[in-house]
């Protein structure tokens, strides 16, 4: 297998968390965002990209899908406790665990696209657009706390749904992107794993403080 991921983005660190929890042997092609070629060949122009043989995917939830369903057997040398789950969504709660990944992917959506037009100058406080998104993130993180169970969105589990959420908040929190810290089932699960090896294994790196790209100076009449 190869896979085709940037180093900073929340959604291939989940596909990374989860071939690293099932002790899956890959090679690493590290991609530059947007600007790659290898992003650039999928109609959505993302990473991660995963080859498999001739099998060739993309989008995160879709790469974890078939990583799960084609190696059910495979797990972490490691033994890390609690086990990963062996399914995207538990069977007898199937379309309640969907609708919260959906949720999830909205929530991390609505984030990343606060950090890309954070760097460009645009922010909440002068753009309605980003305003709106700040607020969906929210309000996303404030139904997820009442979702969640003191053991994470799947008791007994290391669920994917636990890894979708916490691999946005902790960008969100490394990068500087907003405040979110404050609901406690939320930042207890966030806590909870940040010591489990393929977290560790997949750290996600600070950046300098933003700074807008383009700068507009004000030049007094002569």
């Amino acid at each position: 297998m190869k896979l085709y991921y940037s180093e900073g983005s929340p959604f291939a660190r989940k596909v990374r968390i989860v071939l690293i929890e099932k002790g899956l042997a890959f090679e690493s092609d590290v991609a530059n965002g947007l600007r790659s070629p290898e992003s650039a060949s999928t109609p959505t122009m993302a990473v991660p990209v995963l080859e498999d043989g001739a099998l060739r995917l993309w989008e995160s939830d879709l790469i974890v899908d078939y990583l799960l369903r084609t190696y059910p057997a495979a797990e972490s040398p490691a033994n890390t406790q609690p086990p990963l789950t062996p399914w995207l969504a538990r069977p007898d709660n199937h379309w309640q665990d969907m609708a919260t990944l959906a949720m999830i992917a909205t929530c991390a959506a609505s984030m990343v696209n606060l950090r890309l037009m954070l760097s460009d100058g645009i922010t909440p406080e002068n753009s309605d657009y980003l305003a709106r998104q700040k607020t969906r993130f929210e309000r996303c993180l404030d139904a997820l706390e009442k979702t969640v169970t003191d053991e994470g969105f799947a008791p007994g589990w290391f669920s994917i749904m636990d890894i979708a959420l916490i691999c946005p908040l902790v960008f969100c929190e490394t990068r500087g992107v907003t405040a979110w810290r404050g609901r406690p089932k939320l930042d207890a699960l966030v806590d909870r794993h940040q010591a489990r090896p393929s977290l560790l294994a997949t750290p996600i790196s600070a950046l300098p403080p933003l700074a807008p790209r383009y700068i507009v100076e004000r030049r007094s009449a002569a």
